[in-house]
This record gives C-alpha cells, structure tokens and sequence, in this order.
C-alpha cells in the first residue's frame, strides 16, 4: 500500500480507535490507583479464610474499589455521552435513531425471532380466552406497536419498522382466527400522530396522548357505558428516559440532549357516585385492565381515559417489570377472578414481547 494512502487509511480510522484507546488508558490508571491503594491498605481487608468463603470479602472489596475510585461512575457517563455524540451509539440495549430518538433494542430483535414465535403465541392466547371463558369472562387483546414502527421517519436501520408492522398485523389476524376480539391501536396510533406526541423521545413509552389515542379507539370498538368519567390534566412531572440510561445515568444528560421530558398526566373523576366495587367482595368490576408498564404506570394515564372512553369503572391489574404473560397468569389464579369476575378482561400486550421465546414458557394457571 503507498505511504500516502496509508496515512489516509489511519487518518479515517482515528476517531474510530480514539474512544477504545482513551478508555484503555483510563482503565490502566484507575486499576494501578486500585490496586496499589489495595497494597496500602492491606491490613484492612478481612483476613480470614471464612470471609473470603462467605463472600464477606468481595463485598468490602468491591466497596472499597468505589471508595477509592469515586471517580468511575462519572468517567464512564463522559465515556458514553462521547460515544454518543462521535457515533450515535449507545451500550446494550438502546439503538438511536434520528433527531435524538431513542429506541428500544428489543423492537428489533423482534423481527428475528417474533414471527417464529407465533406459534406459541396461539397456545398461549388460546389458553388465557378459556381460563376467561370458564369464568364467564371476554377476553380483549390490545396489541400496542413498537415505537419505531409508529415514528418510523426517525428510524435508521432500513425495513425494521415494515417488518414490525407485519409482526403486528399477524398477530392481530392470529387472535381474530381464535374469535377473540382485537383492538387495532396501531391505526389509532398512526392516525393521531401529527395531531400530539404519542411516545417519548427517549423513553420506550406512550404519552398520556398516545394512551388516550388507544383508549379512545377501545371505546369505539366496544361501546359506551352510562358512567360519566370526566378527565382533568394533573400537575406535570419530569421523566428521564429509560433509553437515555442506556448512554449516560448522569448529570450529562441535558448536556447531549438526552434530558428529562415533562409528562401531564390525566386525572379520570366520575361525574355521579361510582358504586362502591369490593374486587374481595361480591361487587365486579365492568373492566380489568391486564398488561405491562404501558398501563400500570399511571404516568401515561392509560386506565384513567379507559374510563373516560368506555364509560365505566375499570380495575387496573397491570404490572411494571413483568412482560404482559405472567401478570395474566397472576390474576387468572387470583382470588378476584374466582370471587368477582369482571365483565371483560383487556389485555394490553406490545408486540416487541413476542421476540421473548421464553414469554410463553410457564403454563398459564387455571383459575
């Protein structure tokens, strides 16, 4: 290769090896700074074979290693909001797209293996609509479409949201095949785009907009109850992404652009008096509402304009952390399925889920 076009080579290679080297560097310092710190303070680390045994060691160890380099956690924010800024990536777990939006690796991975998925995805429908039916109960799936399909213009990775998309319209058709009723939130959601902000730009989550958008679109599908809900905005409240921790956890934030969005959230109060619904007792609710984050948050107010939109009561069984199978299963064991079953179960459920080839792995309880 000739000189000139070398040193052009390494010249365009540079800004890539800068980070890897610089972290190397800093890796190389602190850990000599631990380590010789370590020889210093020697006499203090436990000295006995038990607590090395025990792991009572390698707590105090690992306590001390923070103790003697407070420096770290803010050398590795610096280090990711440099890689965000020269590169416009993130650790595990984020992809980022265009005008600083930020996705949720999951969605992507969804296209490999949510198709192949849906198999498994028949039992498990399958199984939850007749534990419901047992019961007496109708099953309603609302299926939510991944962010990148909905803002698909920030996106930068080619046909990941039309593959997305088909995700989402085969399971729809997969849930309608069993003669369970769907509600399609992602023309709902596409329709209303331009009118309000219906996800966070760094969050995986919906705005109070874009739930109010679904709600709205259930309450078509299913028909209006006679309580009157009326729905009033709350006090906002500042919301770090739980994308933008996947770059930076720190101070630096706002400095990238990654900083706290506000939320208003709604504030659903009933009109007349609201029977006094005991889910222990012999009171049932019209609706319970069975999902993930997307609905036990209240921050998006997503059960509060459910009853607005369906104008009835709904209890919210949702869970944060969980996927949407296992807190199915939970309340499909629960004592409020057995004792006073709703009328109707939703089940919010994002299609990004359908990529998890262990979702469906524990058996669904029968009530």
């Amino acid at each position: 290769m000739p000189a000139k076009t070398m040193t052009k080579t390494l010249t365009s290679l540079a800004p890539a090896f800068a980070l890897p080297v610089l972290f190397l560097g800093y890796a190389v310092v602190a850990n000599y700074e631990f380590i010789s710190g370590l020889g210093r303070d020697l006499a203090k680390m436990p000295q006995s074979a038990t607590a090395y045994l025990s792991g009572e060691a390698a707590v105090e160890i690992d306590a001390y290693y923070k103790k003697i380099m407070p420096h770290r956690l803010p050398s590795i924010d610096l280090m990711g909001a440099a890689r965000y800024l020269v590169f416009k990536e993130g650790r595990k777990g984020v992809l980022v797209g265009k005008d600083g939006w930020l996705f949720s690796r999951e969605e992507f991975e969804a296209t490999l293996t949510g198709p192949a998925n849906l198999a498994k995805a028949r039992e498990g429908l399958l199984s939850v609509r007749d534990a419901l039916a047992e019961s007496g109960v109708k099953l309603v799936l609302l299926p939510l479409p991944a962010k990148v399909d909905i803002y698909r213009e920030h996106n930068e990775s080619g046909a990941i949201p039309d593959d997305l998309a088909k995700l989402y319209a085969d399971f729809v058709s997969l849930a309608r095949s069993l003669g369970i009723d769907t509600i399609d939130a992602r023309s709902a959601l596409v329709t209303g785009k331009d009118e309000a902000p219906l996800f966070l730009t760094t969050d995986t989550h919906w705005t109070p907009s874009g739930a109010a958008r679904v709600a709205e679109a259930t309450g078509a599908a299913l028909g209006k109850g006679t309580q009157t809900f009326t729905l009033t905005l709350d006090a906002p409240q500042l919301r770090d992404g739980d994308l933008s921790k996947f770059i930076v956890t720190g101070g630096l934030a706002p400095l990238v652009g990654l900083g706290p969005e506000t939320v208003v959230p709604y504030v659903a109060a009933a009109a007349s008096p609201v029977p006094d619904n005991d889910i222990f007792g012999s009171g049932s609710f019209p609706y319970a509402l069975v999902g993930t984050s997307y609905s036990a948050n209240g921050l998006w107010s997503f059960a509060e304009s459910l009853k607005s939109a369906l104008g009835a009561d709904v209890l919210n069984l949702a869970e944060e952390g969980r996927g949407p199978v296992a807190p199915m299963q939970a309340f499909l064991a629960s004592d409020t399925l057995r004792d006073s079953p709703p009328e109707t179960v939703l089940w919010e459920f994002p299609v990004r889920y359908l990529g998890d080839a262990k979702l469906w792995s524990a058996e669904v309880k029968s009530p």
